[in-house]
């Protein structure tokens, strides 16, 4: 949890980091669980498609996000727009050199090549200043 103090008041309030994880492979999914988990994120959220995903983001907070570009039949491009829109920050994850054509707005999105560690998703995360 993050502390911060609610303006006025001198009082001090927890906010919960709440990740989503968005990946197609499980283990992967479970792995990327476990490190957001070390970096002080208290609830994390697996979902291996859009749809799951677009749900889970319309139904609970989120505070930071880890998206898989390629999921198979489909690509993360979707969930990406939703959670700029409502100024969640994200990341990237591709397995591949090459990435999928992207929208303009999300060229300049951090991006993390599989395998990543846990120290890639860290300084990604310090860059963008979580």
């Amino acid at each position: 949890m993050r502390n911060i103090v609610r303006s006025g008041t001198g009082q001090m309030t927890e906010i919960p980091r709440t990740a989503l994880v968005v990946e197609d492979n499980m283990i992967i999914a479970m792995e990327a669980e476990e490190i957001l988990r070390d970096l002080g994120y208290d609830d994390c959220h697996v979902c291996g498609s859009v749809r799951s995903a677009l749900k889970l983001i319309a139904d609970h907070p989120i505070t930071f996000a880890l998206l898989d570009i390629d999921l198979g039949s489909e690509t993360s491009e979707e969930i990406a727009t939703t959670l700029l829109s409502r100024g969640t920050p994200f990341i990237f994850a591709s397995g591949y050199n090459e990435f999928p054509e992207l929208a303009k707005d999300l060229v300049e999105v951090p991006v993390v090549t599989k395998p990543y560690t846990a120290s890639d998703v860290a300084g990604v995360i310090r860059k963008l200043g979580l």
